[in-house]
């Protein structure tokens, strides 16, 4: 069986659109098109339906799934082999990641890639875990990292990296003495989305004080709550990575809080699918990035 016709099927299920899965392989809508029916032909069996929402798997389609998947990655595997490592990584990576480390972590991860191997492209993409879980089960991304207080629940392959810190962050005018929960009860909270595993955590502790003056807001974007607490609007639990410019210049300020469980960060993978070289040059500065004594 032609193993490009396996691609063009399995990039389309992933994507969920054809003229998507054209985009990534750099073919033709129609190519990919007669790919697809072609290998329909084969198997005597359809593949993949055209829905309003997008493509979707069949049944069938849904089976076949894993086996390119191996497939694909075998072939991936025996290409590495032969090349043996004459040449250097080249190629794009994707990666999903909360907003938080895609503002402060990343930056840094992908500058030390271009300096390493200036062939490999990395794209980030900003997602909580549901997002990063979905994004590399569907291979739209290669790599998700996630900033839990508890470990996800998934099929992926996960890679504990490190820990991030959380603190309570005030106007640089409000903190007083150090507040318990009920005081922080009390006053408006400004959190990070649901879905969120700390801001969730934040709600729980709130609500079991019985205090029920204050607001509780949720926001998508980790900055915009930053801009929020520092003109007053209330106070908020962020990771200690995020406090820089604004807590330096006087704006916010790190409250003596009740304690807070660090979060632990993970890099999910697909368990079935190769990882080139490329993927490997990125994940080795991921984990210097919390590990920089590791080689």
């Amino acid at each position: 069986m032609d193993t490009g016709l396996l691609r063009s099927f399995l990039t389309v299920a992933q994507r969920q659109s054809f003229t998507g899965a054209a985009d990534e392989l750099g073919f033709t809508q129609s190519t990919v098109t007669g790919h697809v029916q072609k290998l329909e032909r084969q198997l005597g069996t359809r593949l993949l339906d055209r829905l309003p929402s997008g493509v979707v798997a069949t049944e069938a389609g849904s089976r076949l799934v894993p086996h390119a998947e191996q497939v694909l990655a075998a072939e991936d595997r025996l290409h590495g082999s032969l090349r043996g490592g004459a040449s250097r990584p080249s190629g794009t990576v994707r990666v999903t990641a909360p907003e938080s480390l895609c503002t402060y972590r990343l930056p840094g991860i992908v500058r030390a890639v271009q300096a390493a191997e200036p062939g490999v492209r990395v794209w980030i993409t900003p997602g909580g875990v549901r997002t990063g879980l979905e994004a590399v089960r569907r291979g739209t991304a290669d790599l998700a990292l996630v900033m839990e207080s508890r470990e996800p629940v998934t099929d992926l392959a996960q890679e504990h990296l490190g820990r991030e810190p959380l603190v309570v962050l005030d106007n640089a005018e409000s903190p007083g003495p150090a507040a318990t929960w009920a005081d922080l009860a009390r006053r408006d909270a400004l959190l990070v989305e649901e879905g969120c595993s700390y801001s969730d955590d934040v709600v729980l502790r709130l609500a079991a004080t019985d205090e029920t003056a204050g607001r509780r807001s949720r926001f998508g974007s980790v900055e915009a709550i930053k801009r929020c607490v520092a003109v007053g609007l209330g106070w908020t639990v962020l990771p200690a990575l995020t406090v820089g410019g604004e807590g330096d210049a006087g704006d916010l300020a790190v409250l003596d809080g009740p304690d807070l469980p660090a979060c632990d960060v993970r890099i999910l993978s697909h368990p079935r699918r190769h990882r080139g070289p490329e993927v490997e040059a990125v994940l080795a500065e991921i984990r210097r990035a919390w590990n920089p004594h590791q080689v």
